[in-house]
């Protein structure tokens, strides 16, 4: 059973130090506290208190393209704990709707006639130092949850890992030389090109020559696939239309052909990219300090610490300790604007946590997703992930009503 820790701050909102989870809620029946949060559970007392204890509290940051583990540690004389850790599951949908937005506006434009066209209206786009939605997304997600976290927790110092992945060594498979670098790993600067020449202006299927050759994407760009001379081979036309729509088919059997590999690029550098504007927007909070992944690695072998996104974030603060067996939080950012059509149905809200139980005994957590007022009936998701549609309200107790984070 893993631990649990009470937030706590004075009536004046002073960060004080957690303590136990059954001293908390003691306070909270004693009438000397007043709960702020359920999820983390949060209380604040009812006077004021002063902060004497002199332990520092560092936080650790494992960033990553789909998740990114937190974990604060408390350095203490006899030994450090743990005190949160949890993974933040970033947003995968920014592109799309953007692009959906995209598809809106101009089709509204479209039907303005009357106005002139405009082609010097992209300042966003042309500005310098310019990130991407989707990676700016990401580490607004980060720094949101650290923002939020140092109301509750006093956090003295952030180290994060520093991430630097060589692509051409990825590509390689081999760590290269510094005169390596410079030289070309393929016979021709346009990749089209430079796959033709490889493959000898032949149709690596059937072996015609004199044909329309094609340069086909082992695998597919649906499917992530990059666009690097390992994953391009020479098809005629014919053998190129065979393969349409059913490309999986063929990937093991064309990268065998042409000693070729599959790597995704994307992921490690949506965790490359933004990284400088995650820290200096962290490091208007507090110091920070960079490190890197093989000390993680090597800590986490060393200290006998199973490998999760969580578990490398309590690596990285550098204190050693073996109770990592606290209670980890997922927690989903939420977007800013709601898009729901009803407002409140029996007292529950879009996003709202509830308990559902069903007449068998069996409970589930979630939070709602849509809201049915004709039938007082509506969608939720758990916290695994797993959806229910349909269900009553009146089965539903409501547990928290969270505000730009969710922490299941």
């Amino acid at each position: 059973m893993s631990k649990e820790l009470c937030l706590v701050i004075d009536i004046n909102g002073e960060v004080l130090s957690p303590t136990s989870y059954n001293k908390g809620w003691i306070l909270l029946r004693r009438k000397k506290a007043k709960l702020i949060s359920r999820l983390p559970f949060t209380i604040q007392l009812l006077r004021e208190q002063k902060n004497t204890d002199n332990s520092r509290n560092i936080l650790g940051i494992d960033t990553g393209s789909k998740h990114t583990g937190i974990a604060i540690v408390q350095e203490c004389e006899t030994k450090n704990k743990p005190i949160f850790k949890g993974t933040i599951e970033h947003k995968d949908d920014v592109k799309k709707k953007m692009e959906l937005r995209k598809g809106y506006r101009n089709y509204r434009r479209s039907h303005k006639r009357y106005r002139k066209s405009r082609f010097d209206n992209r300042a966003s786009s042309k500005r310098t130092n310019r990130l991407a939605p989707s990676i700016k997304t990401k580490k607004d997600e980060i720094i949101r949850t650290v923002l939020k976290l140092s109301k509750y927790i006093k956090i003295d110092k952030i180290i994060i890992e520093d991430v630097q992945i060589d692509i051409r060594a990825l590509t390689e498979g081999k760590n290269l030389y510094k005169w390596e670098y410079q030289k070309s790993n393929r016979l021709d600067e346009n990749l089209r090109k430079a796959s033709l020449m490889r493959d000898n202006y032949t149709c690596v299927e059937c072996g015609k020559i004199n044909t329309m050759l094609e340069v086909h994407h082992i695998v597919p760009k649906r499917l992530k696939g990059a666009d690097t001379i390992n994953n391009l081979i020479t098809l005629c036309t014919n053998c190129h239309d065979k393969t349409e729509g059913k490309e999986e088919i063929f990937i093991e059997k064309y990268q065998k052909m042409i000693n070729g590999k599959s790597i995704r690029f994307d992921y490690a550098q949506h965790v490359m990219q933004g990284k400088y504007y995650l820290r200096k927007e962290l490091n208007q909070i507090c110091d920070i300090e960079l490190t890197n992944g093989g000390d993680t690695a090597n800590k986490r072998i060393d200290w006998g610490i199973e490998k999760t996104h969580s578990n490398d974030a309590i690596v990285i603060t550098g204190l050693k300790t073996k109770d990592c067996n606290i209670r980890e939080y997922i927690i989903k950012p939420l977007r800013s604007k709601k898009k729901n059509k009803v407002e409140n149905v029996l007292g529950f809200e879009h996003r709202d946590i509830i308990r559902y139980t069903k007449r068998n005994g069996e409970t589930y957590f979630g939070y709602i997703t849509s809201l049915d007022d004709n039938k007082k009936t509506c969608n939720f998701t758990d916290f695994k992930g797993k959806i229910f549609k349909r269900y009553g309200l009146k089965n539903c107790k409501l547990i928290q009503r969270p505000k730009g984070l969710i922490f299941a």
